[in-house]
Formats: C-alpha cells, sequence, structure tokens
C-alpha cells in the first residue's frame, strides 16, 4: 500500500500506523522502547525522549516492511512525526 497516497494532509503514515493500534498494544509498546533505551543519570530527558521516538520510528517501519530510511522518505517531518507519536503513546498513559 503506498501510504503517501493514502493520507490526508493532516495525517502521517505513523499516525496512521498508531491510531490503528489499541491503547493496550500501544502501552506495550511504550514498555518495550522503554526496555531498550540506553540511559545514563546524567542524560537529559530530550536524550532520553529522542530515543524513545527513534524506538517507535523503528517499531512502525518493522509493522509496515519498511526500512527505518524508507519510512523516513514517507514523511515530510521524521523527527517531528516520530516526536509527535511518542506524544500520542505518552498521552495513553493518562
Amino acid at each position: 500500500m503506498d501510504y503517501r497516497l493514502s493520507m490526508g494532509e493532516n495525517h502521517t503514515v505513523m499516525q496512521a500506523w498508531l491510531a490503528g493500534k489499541s491503547k493496550r498494544s500501544r502501552s506495550q509498546l511504550l514498555e518495550t522502547m522503554g526496555t531498550q533505551i540506553q540511559y545514563a543519570p546524567s542524560m537529559q530527558i530530550e536524550g532520553v525522549l529522542e530515543q524513545l521516538a527513534a524506538g517507535l520510528m523503528g517499531a512502525c517501519a518493522n509493522d509496515l516492511g519498511l526500512s527505518i530510511l524508507e519510512l523516513s522518505g514517507l514523511l515530510q517531518t521524521p523527527r517531528k512525526d516520530a516526536l509527535a507519536g511518542l506524544i500520542t503513546v505518552l498521552r495513553d498513559q493518562h
């Protein structure tokens, strides 16, 4: 499926992918990503968030059968989209 053609202007491939997951699935995804990050006590929160967003992008690419580079090519702003996806997942936790 060509996600570039199926997404509206205000939606991204990652948003559509996350929308197709249940809250439980998104919560499990966050747990998995949390165990995979490299954390040091001196690390700033931005570094942790960047790693979580990258993990989310990797999970999305994997589920869609794409490489991270291919997924990045489908997104106009990959970093922003990954961080927005992370916010969506984190929002489910409350």
